[in-house]
């Protein structure tokens, strides 16, 4: 199930891009080849997990696919290597993806981010040579405030991503039928 959110279309400096967000569980077809990053809503309890990286700031795990990564391999890999995070296999979905449309000298190029849910069993320390200087745990509602920068879309994003997280994953098991 796709949430009705209206996800706004908003320009991000730091990237020189038009940004909107395209919720589904596929990536969509004209996506093949372009897709360079991963963003990684995971979550440890009700707790959402954030890094604390160099040169940005406070952010969810997220970064590059590298040369012959799969994108889920990219996932596991950003997660643990900016916050020490191991991810639940079974609990690991694709959202959406970030629709970015560069302006300025590279004018034009469309480029996607994968954008995942994903529930933490458990953390190891940081590796050697990371780029985080952390991580913490925080609650959906005290994000903005934290976050390396905030937008509408961001916000949407976010409520979105903590939906279908709930959606997926629910806490706890039914049990049976109640009296």
């Amino acid at each position: 199930m796709i949430a009705r959110l209206q996800f706004p279309r908003v320009y991000w400096s730091i990237w020189d891009s038009d940004v909107e967000f395209i919720p589904t569980e596929v990536l969509p077809p004209e996506s093949e080849g372009k897709v360079f990053a991963v963003i990684v809503h995971s979550f440890f309890g009700a707790s959402v997990v954030m890094a604390d990286i160099l040169g940005r700031g406070v952010c969810v795990p997220s970064g590059r696919i590298e040369h012959g990564e799969t994108i889920d391999d990219a996932v596991v890999r950003e997660a643990y290597e900016e916050t020490g995070a191991h991810l639940d296999p079974k609990r690991r979905q694709l959202i959406g993806c970030y629709r970015m449309v560069k302006r300025g000298a590279s004018g034009g190029g469309v480029y996607y981010s994968a954008c995942f849910v994903a529930e933490v069993t458990h953390f190891d320390p940081i590796p050697a040579g990371s780029e985080s200087n952390g991580y913490f745990l925080l609650a959906p509602e005290d994000i903005a405030d934290q976050y390396f920068m905030w937008d509408d879309l961001l916000a949407t994003a976010f409520e979105y991503a903590y939906s279908e997280r709930n959606r997926l994953f629910p806490f706890g098991e039914t049990l049976g039928e109640q009296p």
